[in-house]
């Protein structure tokens, strides 16, 4: 959390939070005011007109902005990638491993340029539909069975 002065823990962590998800009522939940959603969102408006609180909004926001770098990036879809794995969400986990790996130059998307002729795109159609109809063998030939 950015320093803040003048400001509750509740204050603090509201910025934090507020900066973070910017939803009013979910930052004060998130930061320990008590309620329900209309009596968070209350408090939410409350604390978004002390000056104080939205000088602490504006330290966290310019600290999020600081801390946004090609490492930090790396490191978040790293830890999405775990999370969702372990969540049994193989899809969002091996995209983020395929960002990883565009990060670290694996792997580069290639583009076509010039001028493509219609033999060049009869081509192309042709090799797609062998391809499609190549049988494919999802066994699993690990060896830990």
């Amino acid at each position: 959390m950015a320093k803040a002065k003048g400001l509750t823990l509740k204050q603090k962590r509201f910025a934090a939070e507020y900066a973070h998800h910017g939803n009013g009522a979910k930052a004060a939940k998130l930061a320990g005011y008590k309620g329900n959603g209309n009596a968070l969102g209350v408090m939410a408006h409350e604390n978004l007109r002390k000056p104080n609180v939205a000088s602490a909004i504006d330290g966290e926001l310019r600290q999020i902005e600081r801390d946004f770098s090609p490492a930090r990036v790396r490191r978040r879809l790293d830890q999405i990638s775990h999370n969702a794995e372990r969540d049994g969400q193989y899809g969002p986990a091996v995209r983020c491993e395929e960002l990883i790996g565009k990060a670290a130059g694996m792997w580069i998307d290639l583009q076509l340029s010039g001028v493509l002729s219609g033999e060049h795109i009869a081509a192309l159609i042709g090799t797609a539909r062998k391809r499609q109809a190549e049988p494919v063998d999802n066994r699993d030939t690990s060896d830990d069975d």
